[in-house]
């Protein structure tokens, strides 16, 4: 199956889940994000700012920047130049953030960006994984562009609902994996 096909084939089976059911599986995802950043003992952390087909990840967010110890950091993304880079984010208050005309949030400016190089672990987001690595992202490659950059001892931990994940992915030289998978509801 191609790439566009999965991707259209996930956003109907995703608008078809029962929103209390995404809810509790999602609270077991950010419980397991938290720790796998904690047991790392992580100072630097690049997480996502959901949108509604991802996971909400905002209580584990609130959860780090509470934590003076790590720098927490966001995507900001320019179409323009095509590249993704992380802003330090200071807080999920809508003085923080701003949304773009897509409905995606990020760091308000001015952004302080933090060096790709000083990030430990990195939460992403995608539209489907596998449980041994390789993700499908939303097809502009943002992520994948910006995430060969980082040196290989950063945790790339994919974030996502069950029924995102799938025995099988197309995968191509540019495509990024991550080292592990956290599904919702802990499958």
């Amino acid at each position: 199956m191609e790439k566009s096909a999965i991707r259209d084939e996930v956003r109907r089976v995703m608008l078809d889940r029962d929103p209390q059911e995404r809810a509790r599986e999602a609270a077991v995802a950010r419980d397991r994000c938290l720790e796998i950043v904690r047991t790392s003992g992580a100072t630097s952390v690049m997480v996502y700012l959901a949108d509604p087909g991802e996971i909400d990840l905002d209580p584990t967010i609130t959860s780090l920047l509470a934590d003076d110890r790590i720098a927490v950091a966001a995507p900001v993304v320019s179409p323009r130049a095509g590249r993704m880079t992380c802003g330090r984010l200071v807080g999920l208050d809508p003085a923080s953030l701003v949304t773009d005309r897509y409905g995606l949030r990020s760091p308000a400016p001015p952004v302080l960006e933090l060096d790709p190089a000083s990030l430990e672990v990195v939460l992403v987001p995608g539209v489907a994984f596998t449980r041994d690595g390789r993700r499908l992202g939303r097809g502009g490659g943002y992520y994948d562009r910006f995430l060969i950059t980082l040196p290989p001892t950063v945790q790339l931990v994919g974030v996502c609902h069950p029924r995102q994940l799938r025995d099988d992915l197309p995968s191509e030289a540019h495509d990024v994996h991550v080292h592990e998978v956290v599904v919702a509801g802990g499958d």
